[in-house]
């Protein structure tokens, strides 16, 4: 790779200043045609709206977090297999991955399991011990 090619700074570069890093003002240019409003609105929306889902994730995975460790318990397993297990019970049962995890400690709490989660658990389990 001649040195022209290579990623980042060029010997001789010197550090950007701060004027350069500045947001750049969104008021003097035009506007894709497909956007509505300032040019700056749907990227702090898209901001916001991932500010959310990241909540949103963080407030889910202690209870994602202990299904898979019943699951551990349960079939004497490693945490990587009860992921593993989480996932494809989500993806067969067509089930959002946290419902999936709800409803594995609810049954620990004496909850019934809902019979499509309880089989494919079970197809879960038997793979699982079958390796």
């Amino acid at each position: 790779m001649n040195p022209s090619s290579r990623p980042g700074p060029r010997r001789g570069d010197t550090a950007p200043q701060p004027a350069d890093l500045a947001s750049p003002d969104t008021t003097s240019r035009s506007c894709p045609p497909h956007t509505s409003g300032p040019c700056s609105a749907r990227p702090l929306e898209a901001l916001h709206e991932e500010a959310a889902q990241l909540r949103t994730a963080m407030e889910r995975r202690p209870v994602i977090d202990m299904a898979r460790g019943v699951l551990m318990a349960r079939w004497s397993c490693s945490a990587d297999d009860a992921w593993e297990v989480l996932v494809d019970v989500s993806q067969h049962a067509n089930t959002r991955l946290y419902t999936v995890a709800e409803a594995v400690l609810a049954d620990v709490r004496g909850e019934p399991l809902p019979v499509p989660l309880q089989e494919h658990l079970a197809a879960a389990a038997d793979q699982l011990h079958a390796h």
